[in-house]
């Protein structure tokens, strides 16, 4: 029987707990809400709490966790990522392996996703980018096989960069990539772009999508200043790194075709050719799987 993984996705709106094989097969999962306004402490004893059993249930012979930084991966130390209120420089690979007394590895969730889609998904692909496009908008980046980490074990902070100066708040200012490129940016734009009609309660992004697909033109407009977004941050990397891939997250599994072509558009409009050519940008070849299978390949 092949080798069993625990893997954890931790992130600002929902979390779960999965156990998975070597080969990528999914054997069990548990959904919860994130309530990320519980703090550090609640969130960490829930998983405790939800792991215990699963630990008895199988023989479990490593612990991957995907969670969104900022954060120190060789030690997995968690560094005030914005969609988690209160994770300060907390100890999480430390507080996980003294709980359930095994192995544990915390890896960004950009970066672990990068990995699951890269081992799983597109194992040809030399030099892989994938974008979270979800919660917040995070980066993952696996080069013949191995993640990408800078000084210090940090992944690279994609929604950080300065986009536009002006634009929803996020990171603390207005303008950042993840401001308009990230899922949970479509109620912020809404609000910012529209505030007469959304500026005193946004509706949600899956609100939106739904306007947008009945033809509402202020809805659409909204999607496309995000996929406009996404589609000029892959131009960006495409034209430093030459990656053979990019593989795009949540927001791409669920606006589909139409907001591809947008992003497709847009990055054609920036890109180099010659770099350009080099890349292929399509949705994530583990489509919905590869969050699930993150925290394995982490795990591993």
């Amino acid at each position: 029987m092949s080798s069993r993984y625990l893997g954890l996705d931790v992130g600002g709106t929902k979390c779960a707990a999965v156990v998975g094989t070597g080969e990528g097969r999914i054997l069990h999962r548990v959904e919860w809400p994130a309530d990320a306004q519980r703090g550090p402490d609640a969130m960490i004893g829930q998983m405790i709490a939800l792991a215990r059993p699963i630990l008895q249930q199988h023989d479990i012979a490593a612990i991957g966790v995907s969670i969104g930084g900022p954060l120190d991966a060789q030690r997995g130390v968690i560094l005030s990522p914005p969609n988690l209120p209160g994770w300060d420089n907390v100890p999480l690979r430390q507080r996980l392996e003294t709980a359930l007394e095994r192995p544990v590895c915390v890896e960004h969730d950009g970066s672990a996703c990068a990995l699951a889609e890269w081992r799983w998904g597109v194992p040809d692909a030399r030099r892989l980018i994938y974008l979270t496009c979800g919660t917040g908008f995070g980066m993952g980046l696996v080069v013949d096989g191995r993640i990408y980490r800078g000084a210090g074990g940090q992944p690279s902070d994609i929604g950080h960069i300065h986009y536009s100066d002006d634009g929803p708040i996020a990171y603390g200012r207005a303008g950042s990539l993840e401001a308009f490129a990230a899922g949970g940016a479509l109620p912020r734009l809404a609000a910012w772009r529209f505030p007469q009609r959304w500026g005193a309660q946004p509706p949600t992004g899956a609100r939106i999508s739904q306007l947008a697909a009945d033809g509402d033109a202020d809805a659409r407009q909204v999607i496309q200043l995000n996929a406009q977004a996404v589609g000029r941050a892959c131009a960006m990397l495409i034209d430093l790194l030459y990656p053979d891939r990019i593989s795009l997250g949540s927001l791409c599994l669920y606006l589909g075709a139409e907001w591809l072509a947008m992003v497709h558009q847009a990055c054609e409009a920036h890109a180099m050719p010659g770099a350009l050519a080099c890349c292929r940008i399509a949705p994530a070849a583990l489509e919905a799987k590869v969050q699930d299978l993150a925290p394995i390949a982490a795990a591993m």
